[in-house]
């Protein structure tokens, strides 16, 4: 596909290693200084056309100008986009991503320059196309159709479609009956069925509840291996999470093209900056300009008593040599984690609920699929006296248990489970091959295995994480055949009042901060 304006880039050499083109892309938009004046402005032109030359044709000329203003939403964009590659694009709002995309997906054409796209595009849009009068069914043909499949080749997704969207009987009533999330779903699945080359999405990766977050997450991961990724964020984390590559946009412009990694720690110090500018500026400001408090000594009377505090601290150096906090301090400084006397549910404690997954449907866009000879049928968080609990605070000492049953012989079988964000990114991840290292163990049809693992909670930031657990026979370094694997065996939702920075946080033991005089100079 190629979106070439006239003098665009025909007879240019083609590359057949790049994916997407762009070159000397502007994108200009018409500020109107009314609606009155947008619905004027062709009519007075027309009529300045009959009369040219004119006094009259003159006079509507100079009104015409300052009806509107152009506004330049992209200014001479280039880049090149290869095969197999991921690129964020990553700027505040109004820089230009989602104009950009729009070209390159072929729903907007550019002001000037050209746009060369090599390969079957679909955009994660969701729930957008959808008819509200017709059924899901009839939807999945109408807009899988639009997206380049045949009936036939629809005809043989279908089933597959309804198992990855997973609403059931809904799949024959009106779109119009559907809740967001159960658009989003179909809307998903339709997407992850059409063999697209290039996936476009803006902003939103996935929606709905957790698990199916998660199988989203598998489906774009597994696309990553085969095909162009384009991904416009604000989050810097999911960028470096998703993207090898990044371009940074600002009012239009291109401030900076390069590895996520780069891009990222460029435009995050520009944004620290900004802020701290105008940080600086308030703090001025607020200095020079607000009055002193009802009640409060201005500066000229409070001039004594601040020169007598300074002579005082002169006199005697009242600040601390050393700061020591245990972990104790820290505990209930960080609400890392619950105090003994404190309810679960106190509003300044961090919580972790504790649920299972409401389907166990087969996620048939998993790269893992299962061979069979085995099935994981319990997963259950404990404390230490191996209660269940619905909650964990992060810090504390918990069990994972993990309960497989054998349907055949399995020479050698190894547990694991994983801790995923939102993103299905893994935070965590053991396995029972350790503890195998010396000794073996095989199962018969009807041995049942129990995996226990001891470990201290991590800190989580605010949000929703899964975990997922597998059954496996084999060496893991030989390349252990998977026998079950369920993706989102447990939701773990964390509420916390606490600052968290980075993926996961560690419970700390102690932090000490020492002052040392400055050394006498002689």
């Amino acid at each position: 596909m190629a979106d070439e304006p006239a003098g665009g880039p025909a007879g240019s050499p083609a590359d057949p290693d790049i994916a997407v083109r762009v070159r000397g892309v502007t994108k200009t938009y018409g500020i109107w200084s009314s609606p009155k004046a947008r619905l004027a402005h062709p009519l007075m032109n027309v009529a300045a056309q009959v009369l040219p030359f004119s006094r009259l044709a003159r006079s509507l000329e100079h009104r015409t100008r300052h009806m509107y203003r152009d506004f330049h939403a992209l200014q001479e964009v280039s880049l090149d986009i290869r095969k197999g590659e991921s690129w964020g694009f990553i700027g505040v709002n109004g820089s230009g991503k989602s104009t950009l995309l729009k070209i390159i997906s072929g729903n907007l054409r550019p002001s000037s320059g050209w746009v060369e796209v090599d390969g079957k595009v679909a955009i994660l849009d969701y729930g957008a196309g959808f008819n509200g009068e017709f059924t899901g069914r009839e939807n999945v043909y109408l807009k899988a159709s639009i997206m380049g499949l045949t009936h036939r080749q629809i005809d043989e997704r279908f089933d597959s479609i309804a198992a990855f969207a997973d609403i059931g009987d809904f799949i024959e009533q009106p779109v119009k009956t559907y809740s967001s999330g159960m658009s989003a779903r179909l809307g998903f699945a339709i997407m992850a069925h059409v063999d697209a080359d290039i996936m476009i999405t803006d902003e939103a990766l996935a929606v709905g509840d957790a698990f199916f977050v998660q199988k989203c997450m598998r489906h774009i991961r597994s696309f990553l291996t085969r095909g162009t990724f384009l991904f416009v964020s604000h989050s810097v984390n999911d960028i470096l999470s998703l993207c090898t590559r990044a371009i940074w946009l600002d009012k239009g412009h291109v401030i900076k093209i390069g590895t996520s990694k780069e891009v990222c720690e460029a435009y995050v110090t520009s944004i620290a900056r900004r802020t701290a500018e105008g940080a600086s500026a308030g703090h001025l400001s607020s200095d020079h300009d607000a009055p002193p408090p009802a009640g409060q000594p201005s500066d000229v009377d409070a001039e004594p008593t601040r020169m007598k505090r300074e002579m005082d601290d002169s006199s005697q150096d009242r600040r601390a040599s050393t700061i020591r906090l245990a972990a104790e301090d820290l505990a209930a400084l960080k609400n890392h984690y619950a105090p003994r006397t404190q309810s679960p549910l106190a509003a300044r404690v961090a919580h972790i609920e504790v649920r299972e997954a409401p389907s166990k449907a087969v996620d048939t866009a998993s790269s893992s699929l299962p061979i069979g000879g085995g099935r994981v049928f319990s997963v259950t968080i404990t404390d230490d006296q191996m209660r269940e609990i619905p909650i964990v605070m992060g810090g504390e000492i918990v069990n994972l248990t993990i309960r497989a049953v054998a349907e055949n012989d399995l020479a050698r079988p190894l547990i694991g489970f994983q801790l995923k964000n939102h993103l299905g990114l893994t935070l965590v991840g053991e396995n029972t091959e350790v503890a195998m290292t010396s000794q073996e163990l095989s199962l018969r049809p009807g041995d049942v295995i129990s995996a226990r693992f001891r470990f201290s909670m991590p800190l989580l930031s605010p949000g929703e994480y899964v975990i997922g657990v597998s059954l496996y026979d084999g060496h893991q370094d030989d390349g252990a055949a998977p026998i079950d694997v369920v993706h989102d065996a447990l939701l773990l939702r964390c509420q916390t009042s606490g600052d968290r920075h980075g993926l996961v946080g560690v419970p700390l033991l102690g932090v000490e901060i020492t002052r040392e005089p400055a050394p006498s100079l002689r």
